[in-house]
């Protein structure tokens, strides 16, 4: 079993050191006296009650779906880089060139028939 009591206590440190800060912070926007300034201290050093104050004016974000790709896109998208790749390797010389069209060959272009016909005699 994994002893996480030294990683919290490196956290509780942390958050201590933390807070000194934040508290510094807002004593000094105190002394500046600007308006609008929120002080978040509190007299006694009552930390806890500051936390609630403070995450109690949290508003929670709204999440957005995430975006799906269509089945017809993603197709579309590897199609593309299999022609890619396939350009690539045409170009260095290790394949040949693709037809404009996979589906129609040659033979099935001009409807269906042969290329090579025997002609009746004369």
């Amino acid at each position: 079993m994994v002893n996480l009591d030294d990683a919290v206590r490196l956290l509780r440190v942390k958050r201590s050191e933390l807070l000194d800060q934040l508290q510094a912070v807002d004593s000094a926007l105190a002394a500046l006296g600007g308006p609008g300034v929120a002080v978040t201290t509190t007299p006694g050093g009552r930390a806890a009650e500051a936390e609630e104050k403070a995450s109690s004016g949290v508003v929670p974000t709204k999440l957005k779906s995430p975006r799906m790709l269509s089945d017809e896109h993603k197709h579309a998208l590897n199609e593309g880089r299999r022609r890619a790749r396939h350009s690539k390797a045409v170009a260095a010389g290790f394949a040949r060139e693709m037809l404009e069209s996979p589906q129609l060959t040659p033979a099935a272009a001009d409807g269906g028939r042969p290329r090579l016909v025997k002609r009746p005699g004369k």
